[in-house]
């Protein structure tokens, strides 16, 4: 095979070119640790035309057409409000012990895909279920939000059988956290700072022991949400929560780098992650930065595919030990969007160049194979074993949680595209978009067909003489490459 030559072509234009209007601006989650970059406001990058921007249109085809009543029937029903319309099926049948979880996914989907693609009619949307949730939530007694009763987690301290009740709240909480953080809805803040309320009366009774037992069961990310919602307010008692979510068990032989991760339920596991990441950005705790490290490295060198997604059946085995593990039943998808927003945190911190390789490696090849671009539908395995085919969901009877995650990732393609510090743009990924820097004046244009072909080429637009610094990812892979400006070579 000849080398493979990655081509970056710049075109400098200078002069009074047109500025996209500034997006309005958006509450801030900040973090108080220093970061190497920063990531452009979803509403500063539009994807071109090309395979993803072609992926983003049908996730926001089918985010239209799902039903909102539909939606929001279990919650009506346990509420004893009216429920006009029929219940969805699968994952959020009536029957189901995670109802509820998918509409969850489906405000963040909402919330994202409204940034990204500035889409008013879904940000309604998402403002009319957030509105409904409320009335939910005050006929329950104005703390607690679900689609099943309390009784689910009556099972869960008595140590009785239940699916995963604290990881369908995590999804609903995120859901109306993103409400807040991507559409500035203030409702969906008091409504998830009420879900908060309720979580820590209920588990104040519960002594440690109790709560480690609890903590079995599948909780999500409920550390994660939980100090997003600290950021947001400063509550102490969001942050106490919080810290009780960090399951020590499984926290501390990593902050020890003690690999501990074969056997264990891959997706379980990653947005506890997150948890610590969020953790050490707002209190700058050094061993969660550890954590955190150490767990990306022993998952993506040693426990991922060359796709970027791991596990077999959703669990991970021994590291350095994939030859055989080549199934139809490989990298949950879900696991590789947790993985990303791992990786997307190391990128923030550090702009080591490592984590960009990741990132495209997953994106490419374990994100965009997730969904059907014709009909929008998503599937929970990309099969690696030879002869397997994808099995692929359908619109009203599916709802997994690669569903989930699956609206999610689709609304939110434009994300870490491009990052930023205070002088210089930085391109983490070739993706045919166009990113808009007002605070420099600068908009920039990248053309290309990747990976269908080799390189890249940027406009930069300045409504005035600027000088940036223009930072470019040169993949791991890529065994030469050229850069031009304005058509002669330049010596890199």
């Amino acid at each position: 095979m000849k080398p493979f030559a990655f081509s970056l072509g710049l075109l400098l234009t200078l002069g009074n070119a047109a500025q996209a209007a500034s997006p309005p601006p958006i509450p801030s989650l900040k973090t108080v640790i220093p970061t190497a970059v920063q990531p452009f406001d979803l509403a500063q990058v539009r994807l071109s035309d090309g395979p993803e921007r072609a992926e983003q249109q049908a996730d926001r085809r089918y985010l239209h057409a799902l039903d909102a009543d539909r939606l929001l029937y279990n919650f009506r029903k346990n509420a004893g409000l009216p429920a006009p319309g029929r219940p969805l099926g699968g994952w959020e049948a009536p029957d189901c012990e995670v109802r509820g979880h998918f509409v969850g996914h489906y405000l963040s989907a909402c919330a994202l895909m409204s940034r990204s693609a500035g889409d008013k009619e879904l940000k309604a949307k998402g403002d009319y279920i957030v509105a409904e949730l409320a009335k939910c939530q005050r006929a329950l007694g104005g703390k607690y939000l679900s689609a099943f009763p309390t009784s689910f987690f009556d099972r869960l301290e008595a140590g009785r059988p239940v699916w995963a009740p604290y990881y369908t709240i995590h999804k609903i909480m995120a859901g109306l956290v993103d409400m807040y953080q991507y559409c500035g809805n203030t409702q969906a803040l008091q409504v998830a700072e009420n879900m908060a309320d309720y979580f820590q009366r209920r588990t104040a009774r519960l002594t440690d022991v109790q709560f480690d037992a609890m903590m079995r069961n599948e909780f999500g990310g409920m550390a994660n949400v939980l100090y997003d919602l600290y950021a947001a307010r400063r509550r102490p008692a969001d942050l106490a929560l919080a810290h009780r979510f960090d399951q020590a068990s499984f926290l501390g032989p990593l902050a020890l780098r003690h690999d501990d991760l074969t056997g264990i339920h891959a997706n379980t596991h990653l947005p506890k992650i997150l948890g610590a990441a969020r953790r050490y950005e707002l209190l700058e705790d050094p061993d969660y930065h550890t954590v955190v490290a150490y767990f990306w490295d022993r998952v993506a060198n040693h426990r991922s595919y060359a796709t970027g997604g791991s596990n077999r059946g959703e669990y991970w085995g021994d590291p350095d030990d994939l030859a055989h593990t080549l199934v139809g039943n490989n990298q949950e998808t879900c696991t590789t969007y947790n993985i990303l927003k791992v990786t997307r945190h190391l990128i923030r911190w550090t702009a080591d160049p490592r984590y960009a390789d990741f990132y495209e490696r997953a994106y490419f090849n374990g994100i965009l194979p997730a969904q059907d671009p014709q009909t929008g539908m998503m599937i929970y395995y990309l099969p690696l074993a030879a002869g397997n085919v994808k099995n692929w969901g359908t619109p009203n009877d599916s709802f997994w949680c690669c569903y989930g995650t699956g609206v999610e990732s689709f609304a939110k393609l434009n994300d870490s595209i491009y990052f930023h510090d205070a002088d210089g743009l930085y391109v983490n990924l070739y993706v045919p978009s166009e990113v808009n820097w007002p605070q420099k004046g600068v908009r920039l244009t990248q053309r290309t067909r990747f990976p269908e072909e080799p390189g890249s080429t940027f406009v930069v637009h300045a409504a005035r003489p600027t000088q940036i610094t223009l930072h470019l990812h040169v993949p791991y892979w890529a065994v030469g490459y050229r850069v031009s400006v304005n058509g002669k070579p330049l010596a890199v």
